[in-house]
């Protein structure tokens, strides 16, 4: 088990995933980081119950809001054209890396190379969380090479990404909990 392996707080499952190109200047990497907190606190808005109460309220309005500009931006990507949906690998997300298994990594940057990766937290919706970071040596394993990239996030971004992955998580962890508990 390598370093990767050891943090038990990540989010695995089989995700579309491609590289993606690297922000040309410091304000489209800005731009990028808005458009991926946009899609997170989607997704993290989309991952809680509904609930009432005054406080509730105001954070619904901004969960609206959230929704609206997500949609927006879905809207905007659908405009500039329909990609074909990139390859599914099994992948492993933590709070500052992903890795994934693939047969051949020549798709893929090099070692050592920035690059950004598009990662579809969910394939229906198709917008992705694009990462940008640092390739990182791959190691053979079970079912081929397991590629990483060691990412490098705004600050809202990185909170946001950490929020989700330990809810996804926290999931587990009861579906787990649930399966090996006879009572229910």
């Amino acid at each position: 088990m390598d370093d990767f392996d050891e943090n038990p707080v990540v989010l695995r499952g089989n995700l579309p995933l491609r590289p993606a190109p690297w922000p040309e200047d410091e304000s489209v990497m800005t731009a990028v980081m808005a458009d991926n907190w946009t899609l997170l606190r989607a997704l993290l808005l989309m991952d809680d119950k509904a609930g009432g109460g005054e406080e509730e309220g105001k954070e619904a309005m901004g969960g609206l809001e959230t929704k609206v500009d997500l949609l927006l931006l879905l809207v905007s990507a659908g405009l500039k054209g329909l990609e074909p949906a990139p390859p599914v690998y099994p992948c492993v997300l933590g709070g500052q890396y992903i890795r994934w298994c693939c047969n051949d990594p020549a798709p893929f940057p090099a070692v050592g190379e920035r690059c950004c990766l598009a990662l579809f937290l969910r394939p229906r919706i198709a917008m992705p969380l694009i990462l940008p970071g640092v390739m990182q040596a791959g190691t053979p394993g079970q079912g081929g090479i397991w590629c990483q990239l060691h990412f490098h996030l705004d600050r809202h971004v990185q909170e946001s990404l950490d929020r989700l992955i330990f809810r996804h998580h926290r999931r587990e962890v009861a579906r787990s909990r649930q399966r090996t508990d006879p009572v229910g």
